[in-house]
């Protein structure tokens, strides 16, 4: 026991079997350890968010592990997407919004096409870019050649490239922005098409310059993004790219189609893409430095 106006507790061991034993009321005197401190309770909304913000990087890693390892997609679509030569995206990054405007504007151009199609020859002829006559119709042959297409195949390739890779690009950089960006790309890669091409009196159409500008900006936006193709020979496996290198490779194809058709070869407008790309690279380049200076407002 501790004697009258001391405060250390002084317990009995026994020498031989290093037992303690307490006198009366002597346990009482022991101090309690405070219990250990507890984390802040969480609300259920912010619990839940932080859960799938987990899972969404986890599901990231995985992507970009099987994309390093060479390995095939999980979802079967892609399989036949990649089958038929078209890239596929295997590290997306991550959309904060719903694309409305890419999907709206997929299924506008699906309409255009269905009630075009039985007098296709008349509209394409009426509404196509022609680079001798581009201020006919008060110049508006310059939007309208984006909605008007050939055939399926040629409607199906442009919707592909559209949705998988626009809805990034929108939610990047919002609606409005978006729209205003896939019709300067468009308008551009037209110009860049009556620049360049000879045969100034045959007309185009196409949505390929506007979409052009979005993979562009996908690229100079999202350069880590990775796109895999199906490779057929010499052997049977997927091929992972870093979208940058895509970005790389897509422009030298156009370069050499471009030169192709200033000596008025080929049946594709690869100046259109070349000017649309260019447009996309240019704005994500001014995207991302405007949003790298510091705002006067901050």
């Amino acid at each position: 026991m501790p004697s009258a106006g001391e405060d250390t507790l002084r317990l009995d061991l026994c020498s031989s079997c290093q037992a303690v034993w307490f006198d009366a009321r002597e346990f009482e005197t022991v101090p309690v350890s405070p219990p250990p401190p507890t984390e802040p309770h969480l609300p259920v909304e912010v619990a839940e968010q932080l859960a799938v913000m987990q899972i969404k990087r986890e599901a990231q890693a995985r992507a970009e592990a099987d994309a390093v390892r060479g390995s095939g997609p999980a979802e079967g679509w892609k399989w036949v997407a990649g089958i038929l030569g078209l890239p596929v995206e295997f590290a997306e990054p991550e959309r904060r919004t719903r694309p409305w405007m890419t999907w709206g504007g997929a299924g506008l151009l699906m309409v255009v096409f269905l009630a075009t199609l039985p007098h296709l020859e008349q509209v394409v002829q009426a509404w196509g870019f022609v680079p001798q006559l581009w201020d006919r119709h008060w110049g508006l042959t310059l939007l309208t050649s984006f909605f008007l297409h050939g055939g399926v195949f040629h409607l199906l390739s442009n919707l592909y490239f559209f949705v998988i890779f626009g809805d990034n690009v929108e939610d990047h950089l919002g609606p409005l922005c978006f729209v205003l960006l896939l019709l300067g790309a468009e308008v551009f890669g037209s110009l860049t098409h009556a620049a360049l091409d000879p045969r100034g009196d045959i007309p185009t159409i196409g949505a390929s310059g506007g979409i052009s500008g979005i993979l562009g900006y996908y690229a100079a936006t999202f350069p880590r993004a990775r796109v895999g193709f199906f490779w057929f020979f010499p052997f049977f496996r997927w091929i992972h790219l870093p979208a940058w290198v895509m970005l790389l490779l897509f422009s030298l194809l156009q370069l050499l189609g471009a030169w192709i058709q200033m000596y008025g070869g080929g049946g594709v407008s690869y100046a259109a893409h070349l000017g649309g790309l260019a447009v996309g690279v240019a704005v994500a380049l001014s995207v991302r430095w405007l949003k790298s200076q510091p705002s006067e407002f901050a």
